[in-house]
């Protein structure tokens, strides 16, 4: 049995997507009632998924996010943000490659969106308690559907300007 090596092209997109998303978690975050933060995160996470599929949307969610959340002081969150931000740049990365064009993008966003409003309601609850929880409803979703709003037409734009980045990534 043969040890399939890591390509070093993929590693590399891999930490700078993560990097990117750590930068713009960190970069502006406005904190919200259950002692959270809004941010432009999930912008790096969509294109991540977009551009370079599942596996590095994952890594690029949950190391990115969870860095963030040690480094800014939000350390409880940080378990939760690895999860929660994985499975979207994971489910994303996959639907946006089963469902083409602007539809699909707009589909996978929005499920996407979802686990990330659902995961913080359910990381609320325990973190926060139910009324903050539920008082981070209306900032999660503003915070996934502006994150769609400028990475579709970002990943879009990038991909007609450079079509060879879409052979980047882990195809399987």
């Amino acid at each position: 049995m043969g040890r399939k090596s890591v390509d070093p092209r993929t590693l590399a997109v891999t930490a700078v997507m993560a990097a990117v998303v750590f930068v713009l978690t960190s970069l502006v975050h406005v904190p919200t009632p259950a002692r959270g933060y809004i941010h432009l995160g999930d912008t790096g996470v969509f294109f991540a998924a977009f551009a370079f599929g599942p596996w590095i949307g994952a890594v690029a969610g949950g190391v990115g996010t969870l860095l963030a959340d040690v480094v800014g002081g939000f350390p409880l969150w940080a378990p939760f943000s690895l999860l929660i931000h994985g499975l979207q740049g994971w489910v994303v990365g996959w639907m946006s490659r089963r469902w083409s064009g602007v539809p699909g993008l707009i589909l996978s966003a929005v499920v996407g969106g979802a686990i990330v409003v659902i995961g913080y309601l359910v990381a609320g609850l325990f973190l926060a308690g139910a009324g903050a929880a539920l008082g981070e409803l209306p900032m999660n979703v503003l915070q996934v559907v502006g994150g769609a709003v400028v990475a579709i037409p970002l990943f879009m734009a990038v991909r007609q300007a450079y079509p060879p980045m879409m052979r980047f990534g882990i195809r399987k």
